[in-house]
C-alpha cells in the first residue's frame, strides 16, 4: 500500500511540474489580454479594435471582461459589440452581456435582448435576472410591453425562465417610470412568495403607482417584517395624494404609520417614523416623541428627525427635553439639535449657542449646519462662526449661510469675496460656491487667480466652485468667454487634468467644455505594467483579500474585498488602508435603516484623498451589507466609503460595490454618528 502511495505521488508531483510552466503561461496570456482592458475602462477609452479581439478570446474570463468595460464606458458604439455575444458559447457570458447592455442604455439591443429571452435552449437563471433588469433600465415601449406581458403571464417565455424572470422584473420595474406596469404588478402585492411581494410593493412605492394605494397600505399588516418596512417607507405624503382607485384617505394613511411606530421590528419603526415625518402633521408628534425612549438607539435618532419635520409645541418640548437626558447619545443629541432648528426658534438658540461655545469641534459644526437649517434673520450665528479656529467651522458657516439665504445677500456676498482666495481649500470652495448668484464680471479676476491657487488642492471642490460660479455669470452675461480670450486667456482656457472638474463643466459652462474638447479619455498616469500588477494581484488571485474594521465599543467588521468585480477600488482602498489613512476617522454619516459612512478625515463629509477613481459598476447589488463607494457624481470616488443598512435596490448600478461582509452583520446595526473607527487593516 505504502508503495502504491509512494508511486502516486511520485507521478502527481510529475504531473504537477509538467503542468507548471502551461499555468504559468496561461496566467501570462490572461494578464496580457486583460491588462488593456482595465486600461481602457480606468480611461473611459471606447477601443473597437481591442473590445472586438477580446469578445473573440478562448479565454471565457476575457470575454467576460471585455463585455463589462464596454458596458462602463458607456459608449453605444459597444452595442452592435455586444448583441451577437448574447448567443456565446458559454451560458455564463450570457449575465454580463445583458448586464453591460443595461449600463449602455440603448434601446437598439432591447429586441435582440427580447429575442435572446425567448430561445428554447440553456442560459443560466442569473442572466435571466440581468436580462430583466437591463430591458427594466433600458426602457421604452417596446421593453415595458414585454415586462407587461411577462407580469401577466401573457408572455411566451417557458415556465421555467418565466420564474427566473419575474423576480427582477418586478424589483427593477420602476425604472421604467411611467411605463411602468402597475396593474399587471398588483397581483404580486398579495403573493405567497415573500420575495414578489416585496420586490412588487418596492417599486409601486418607489414610482408613487397611483392605483396601488390600498393595497400597499394593507402590506402593513404583512406577516412578514421586512415586507411591513418597504410598505411603511412607501407611505409617504407623495405617494398617498397620487392614490387613487380607489384613493387612500391622509387618516388612514396616518394611522397605520402611528400604529407602525411599535412594530416589533425596528427597521419598521424606523421606516414608518420617516414617512409620517413628510406628512407635517403636529398631532402626530406626541406618539412618535415615545421612541426617543426607544431600546435601539437609530430608532432614537428616526424619532428627533421626525419630530423636526411635524413641529409643534410637543415636539418642541420633548427635542429640547433630550439634551438633560444623561443616558442621550451623542448622534440623538445632533438630531434633536438640527430638529429643533425647524421646531422651536428660541428653544434652538438657547441650545445652539451652547454647542457654539463647545470644545468639542462636532458640536460646533453641528451647531453651525444646524443654524442653517433655522435660517435666521439675523447672520450674526455665522459672522460668529467664521471666526472660529478651525477650518472646518468656517467653511462649515459659510456653506450654512449661503444655504440659508439663498436669495443674492450683500453681506454674504463681502464675506464671500473677502474669502475667495483663502488658504484653505474649503473655505475656498464654499466663498465661491456663496458668490454664485451673485458674481459680477469684477469678481472674473479673483475666480481665475482661485482657479490657478486651487490646482493642487487635495479635493476639486474649489476649481468645481469656480466652474458653477462662472458658469451662473456667463449665462446672465452674453460673451464672457469670449472676453476671457480676447483678453490673452488664462488658466481657464486650458483643459484640466481633472476629469471630474471636465465632466462638470458640460453641465456647468458647456462652451467652456467645448473648448476643452472631449472628457474622454482620462489620463490616469498609469503604465500598462501598473495595469498588469492590478490584475496579477487582484483579478487572478486565489482569492479575495480580506481586512477588519474595528469600532471603539462596538466591535469588529470582517470584509471581503471583491478584488475579481472592483479591482482598482480594491487597490485604491487597501492603499489607504496601508497608510492608516482611516484609523481614528468618525462615522461621518449614519442614516438610520439606510448607509453608515466613512472614509472622511475631516469629519464633514468633504474630505478626500486628493484623486478621484472611476466607478466599477458591477453585478453584485445592495441586498445584503455590503461595501458601496461613496460618490459626488459618476466617476468621483475617492476615499469615502459606506455599507447599507438595508436592502436599497435603487444603489444598483450606480455605486461600485467592492466588498461584502462574509457573516456577522450585527456591529453595523450598533454604529451611530460620531463612533469611532480605531483602526482598520489586513
Amino acid at each position: 500500500m505504502k508503495t502504491r502511495v509512494r508511486a502516486a505521488l511520485v507521478a502527481a508531483l510529475a504531473i504537477g511540474a509538467r503542468c507548471a510552466p502551461l499555468l504559468a503561461q496561461q496566467d501570462a496570456a490572461q494578464v496580457e489580454a486583460l491588462a488593456p482592458l482595465v486600461m481602457a475602462q480606468d480611461r473611459r477609452e471606447f477601443d473597437g479594435a481591442l473590445f472586438a479581439r477580446s469578445l473573440a478570446n478562448p479565454d471565457v474570463r476575457v470575454r467576460r471582461t471585455a463585455a463589462i468595460a464596454i458596458g462602463r464606458i458607456g459608449d453605444h458604439r459597444g452595442t452592435s459589440l455586444l448583441v451577437p455575444m448574447l448567443g456565446d458559447r458559454d451560458s455564463t457570458v450570457g449575465g454580463d452581456v445583458f448586464f453591460a447592455l443595461g449600463l449602455l442604455r440603448d434601446t437598439a439591443a432591447v429586441a435582440p435582448i427580447i429575442a435572446r429571452l425567448r430561445l428554447n435552449d440553456s442560459l443560466a437563471g442569473d442572466a435571466v435576472a440581468e436580462a430583466a433588469t437591463a430591458l427594466d433600465r433600458i426602457g421604452g415601449a417596446q421593453a415595458a410591453q414585454f415586462v407587461a406581458g411577462v407580469l401577466s403571464s401573457g408572455s411566451d417565455l417557458s415556465t421555467a425562465r418565466r420564474n427566473q424572470f419575474l423576480p427582477t422584473a418586478l424589483l427593477d420595474a420602476w425604472h421604467l417610470g411611467t411605463l411602468m406596469p402597475a396593474q399587471a404588478m398588483m397581483r404580486y402585492v398579495t403573493d405567497t412568495e415573500v420575495v414578489l411581494r416585496w420586490n412588487a410593493i418596492y417599486s409601486l412605492g418607489r414610482a408613487r403607482a397611483p392605483i396601488s394605494g390600498q393595497r400597499v397600505l394593507a402590506a402593513l399588516h404583512d406577516a412578514e417584517g421586512n415586507v411591513r418596512a418597504v410598505a411603511a417607507a412607501a407611505i409617504t405624503r407623495r405617494f398617498i395624494d397620487s392614490a387613487s382607485g380607489p384613493a387612500v384617505p391622509e387618516r388612514s394613511a396616518k394611522s397605520e404609520l402611528v400604529r407602525a411606530f411599535d412594530d416589533a421590528m425596528a427597521n419598521v419603526r424606523v421606516n414608518a417614523l420617516n414617512a409620517a415625518a413628510t406628512y407635517a402633521d403636529s398631532t402626530l408628534a406626541a406618539k412618535a416623541s415615545a421612541d426617543l425612549g426607544d431600546d435601539d438607539f437609530n430608532v432614537q435618532v428616526a424619532a428627533a428627525t421626525a419630530l423636526g419635520n411635524m413641529k409643534g409645541s410637543v415636539a418642541a418640548k420633548e427635542l429640547n427635553a433630550v439634551f438633560d437626558r444623561h443616558d442621550a447619545t451623542w448622534a440623538l443629541k445632533r438630531a434633536a439639535l438640527q430638529a429643533l432648528a425647524k421646531v422651536d426658534t428660541v428653544l434652538f438658540s438657547r441650545r445652539a449657542g451652547l454647542w457654539s461655545r463647545s470644545v468639542d469641534v462636532r458640536e460646533r459644526l453641528a451647531a453651525v449646519e444646524a443654524w442653517g437649517a433655522a435660517a435666521p434673520g439675523d447672520p450674526a450665528p455665522f459672522r460668529v462662526a467664521l471666526s472660529d479656529p478651525d477650518a472646518r467651522v468656517r467653511a462649515a458657516a459659510l456653506d450654512a449661510w449661503s444655504a440659508a439665504r439663498p436669495k443674492p445677500d450683500t453681506a454674504l456676498s463681502a464675506v464671500a469675496r473677502a474669502h475667495v482666495a483663502d488658504a484653505d481649500p474649503w473655505i475656498r470652495a464654499a466663498a465661491i460656491d456663496a458668490l454664485r448668484g451673485a458674481a459680477t464680471r469684477d469678481d472674473l479676476a479673483a475666480l481665475i487667480a482661485a482657479w490657478q491657487q486651487s490646482a493642487n488642492d487635495p479635493t476639486s471642490d474649489a476649481r468645481l466652485a469656480v466652474i458653477r460660479t462662472l458658469g451662473a455669470l456667463a449665462r446672465r452675461e452674453n460673451g464672457l468667454l469670449t472676453d476671457m480670450v480676447q483678453a490673452g486667456g488664462s488658466g481657464l482656457l486650458q483643459r484640466p487634468a481633472d476629469p471630474v472638474v471636465r465632466a462638470d463643466a458640460i453641465r456647468s459652462w458647456p462652451e467652456l467644455a467645448a473648448r476643452w474638447g472631449d472628457k474622454w479619455p482620462i489620463e490616469t498616469n498609469r503604465t500598462l505594467e501598473d495595469y498588469r500588477t492590478v490584475v496579477r494581484k487582484y483579478m487572478l488571485a486565489d482569492s479575495n483579500p480580506h481586512v477588519t474594521i474595528e469600532v471603539q465599543g462596538k466591535g469588529t467588521i470582517d470584509v471581503e474585498l471583491l478584488g475579481r468585480e472592483a479591482p482598482l477600488t480594491v487597490a485604491n482602498f487597501l492603499t489607504l488602508v496601508d497608510r492608516h489613512y482611516f484609523d481614528g476617522d468618525r462615522w461621518h454619516r449614519v442614516v438610520p435603516n439606510f448607509v453608515i459612512q466613512d472614509g472622511d478625515p475631516t469629519g464633514t463629509g468633504n474630505g478626500g484623498p486628493g484623486w478621484s477613481i472611476r466607478d466599477e459598476i458591477n453585478r453584485e447589488r445592495y441586498a445584503l451589507p455590503v461595501l458601496g463607494m461613496a460618490l459626488d457624481g459618476p466617476d468621483t470616488g475617492g476615499s469615502q466609503w459606506f455599507f447599507n443598512l438595508a436592502e436599497v435596490p435603487q444603489l444598483d448600478g450606480v455605486y461600485t460595490i467592492f466588498g461584502r461582509i462574509p457573516s456577522n452583520y450585527s456591529t453595523l446595526g450598533k454604529i451611530l454618528q460620531g463612533d469611532v473607527i480605531r483602526s482598520i487593516h489586513r
